[in-house]
């Protein structure tokens, strides 16, 4: 989970940013594409993972990731929430 202070220097710099195609289309996440505020290596690996485990991660998910039908929407969303952290 993000705290303050990282979410404002994520503000400031949009570092780091991962940007992906979600693998069911947003059945799960809802969003076709998924922008976390993390490296690539930190994404948890359950977004991609079977229906199943796909599933449960977005059930249970807290942490901040922006979702859209583009990339830039997706990105606008990650921008909005992380104004409200």
């Amino acid at each position: 989970m993000m705290n303050k202070r990282e979410a404002q220097f994520w503000l400031k710099t949009y570092y780091p940013t991962t940007i992906i195609r979600d693998r069911y289309n947003g059945t799960y996440s809802g969003g076709d594409w998924l922008v976390f505020p993390l490296d690539y290596w930190n994404v948890p690996k359950e977004v991609d993972g079977d229906d199943s485990e796909c599933m449960m991660f977005w059930d249970s998910y807290k942490g901040c990731v922006g979702k859209g039908y583009t990339k830039e929407e997706a990105f606008s969303d990650l921008v909005i929430k992380m104004k409200e952290l």
